[in-house]
């Protein structure tokens, strides 16, 4: 056999297989590029909702926008702006806007969106219900925003002997307690705790920084069988501690049950559209998960959109830079006043302010500099100028 026909059979053998390898290499790189535009996509229209979702501090004492602590030092996050910007930016991205049924379409591969506020998680995810179209009731599937899940966490004080301990309210199987409280946390060391005694009284809920010596005595509401005022105060530190090992896990726990909740229930809704795609949650390393949902941000889920031979599985994350404004509340003495200068308070539960004439225009400042240099009327449009820190709040 001649040279030329070795070659010819080497050839005929090598060059179908060339051919598959540069077909299938071709092939994954260009399902890669397309997975690439889908994260920039994704990632480009998460930046935009980050954006929209802080707004002014909240004015409105009526309205609950999540705080930053104190009830009148409010920051507002806008969860619905949120996950409409999210998702124009990518009906714009994708060239579907206007498009009805294909936007809804859409939505089916995003399985949740889900916004980590200060004090709670909402939840976007499809539902379905009639709605108005051009006129006409239909039945539509899309994306609707759930109520706020707190990150609420509630225990028991039982007594052990001579000891006291406490249980996670959701395992104790136990019939007795000394004392039963609830925490709602936040993303910080600020809590609202409620608590009840053994005897069914309830006691009044009350916002603090937990690690406020002067202002957590609460933590130990309903445990009147504390008497020794040494005891009482252990027993305080204690819980102190354990609330603050717990918030972290309170905090991813329910993030991740609400968001695998909606994640699941995605599937049917996608099913019943001809979707084969199996949406679950993501695996997560314990470490990236609690860092983030330990911030107030928008996590957005997508999944099941076709790249090549396999299914977008991503998941992106912003984190709102939502800047706490401080208030330094103004005053003049009054007849019952500690002290005889104008002062300025950073909380308007001191006891000072309480006692002294509050100004009224304006009611405060939002810098201790302004503070010392600034003029402020009182109904009366008598003028005050100057203002010191108040040594009780120390602002």
């Amino acid at each position: 056999m001649k040279i030329t026909d070795f070659a010819l059979i080497f050839i005929g053998i090598t060059l179908p297989i060339v051919i598959v390898v540069y077909v299938n290499v071709s092939y994954t790189i260009k399902a890669e590029e397309q997975e690439m535009y889908y994260e920039t996509i994704i990632n480009s229209a998460l930046q935009d909702a980050t954006k929209q979702m802080k707004e002014v501090e909240n004015q409105d004492p009526s309205v609950d926008y999540g705080y930053s602590g104190l009830w009148n030092n409010k920051v507002s996050v806008n969860s619905k702006l949120a996950v409409d910007t999210f998702f124009n930016s990518l009906y714009n991205n994708f060239g579907i806007k206007g498009n009805k049924w294909a936007e809804y379409y859409l939505q089916l591969f995003v399985p949740a969106v889900a916004i980590m506020d200060y004090n709670g998680i909402q939840i976007s995810s499809m539902e379905q219900f009639t709605k108005n179209i051009n006129g006409e009731n239909l039945l539509v599937k899309e994306h609707v925003l759930k109520p706020k899940r707190y990150f609420s966490y509630s225990y028991v004080v039982i007594q052990n002997g001579a000891n006291y301990d406490i249980r996670d309210l959701a395992t104790y199987t136990g019939s007795s307690y000394v004392s039963k409280h609830t925490v709602e946390f936040t993303m910080d060391d600020y809590i609202v705790h409620r608590a009840t005694d053994m005897y069914g009284t309830n006691y009044t809920a009350k916002g603090f920084y937990v690690s406020d010596i002067t202002n957590n005595d609460d933590l130990v509401a309903g445990v009147s069988v504390l008497t020794n005022p040494e005891v009482r105060t252990q027993f305080k530190a204690t819980v102190v501690d354990f609330l603050k090992d717990k918030r972290k896990e309170v905090i991813s726990n329910i993030a991740m049950n609400e968001i695998s909740y909606a994640i699941n229930a995605n599937n049917s809704y996608a099913k019943a559209a001809g979707i084969r795609y199996n949406f679950v949650f993501p695996n997560y390393a314990e470490s990236d998960w609690y860092s983030s949902v330990q911030n107030i941000g928008i996590i957005a889920f997508v999944q099941g959109l076709s790249v090549g031979n396999k299914y977008l599985n991503y998941h992106s994350y912003g984190m709102a830079d939502l800047t706490v404004v401080n208030r330094y509340y103004l005053t003049t003495p009054s007849a019952s006043s500690k002290y005889v200068y104008n002062l300025y308070h950073s909380d308007r539960m001191c006891p000072e302010y309480r006692v002294s004439k509050w100004l009224t225009s304006p009611e405060y400042s939002t810098s201790k500099q302004q503070s010392a240099s600034m003029s402020a009327k009182d109904e009366s449009g008598n003028i005050f100028r100057g203002f010191s820190p108040c040594p009780l709040c120390r602002p």
